[in-house]
């Protein structure tokens, strides 16, 4: 494997997380190919329009939010990669009943395809792991 490729693919996983975070939800349109499949929050979703239309979702209602990456592992195969990472999500909603903090952690696991644009998940999950805080803060409403 070449270090651009791990290089560039990390740097994807990276990009998703600024995309979240400063509601640049076009931005993922560079990280996603058009017909990319996710699994996130327990939601299946096709297509990059549907992804994007999920995280705005998510996180519209919250004040800030905070999502980390590390520990980055990438299997290179031709024009194809898989790669997974760990991740911390801080989300904050400060009119949220008992308090305004709610943290999930878990591993983002992607399969990934190289474009004539450079690297693009092909399908992505989310598996949690653990949460901490209230979950008020994501459920606007409850």
């Amino acid at each position: 494997m070449s270090l651009t490729d791990r290089h560039d693919i990390i740097d994807l996983t990276i990009a998703y997380c600024w995309a979240l975070d400063t509601h640049q939800w076009e931005d993922l349109r560079q990280v996603f190919l058009p017909d990319a499949r996710a699994v996130l929050g327990g939601s299946d979703l096709d297509g990059i329009d549907a992804i994007i239309a999920r995280v705005q979702a998510a996180l519209m209602p919250l004040d800030d939010s905070q999502h980390m990456v590390s520990t980055h592992q990438v299997h290179l195969d031709g024009d194809r990669a898989t790669s997974r990472c760990y991740l911390q999500a801080q989300h904050i909603r400060h009119a949220a009943p008992g308090g305004p903090h709610f943290i999930v952690a878990g591993r983002y696991e992607d399969e990934l395809v190289r474009t004539p644009d450079g690297w693009r998940i092909a399908r992505r999950e989310l598996i949690p792991m653990w949460r901490e805080g209230n979950v008020a803060v994501v459920r606007p409403g409850q």
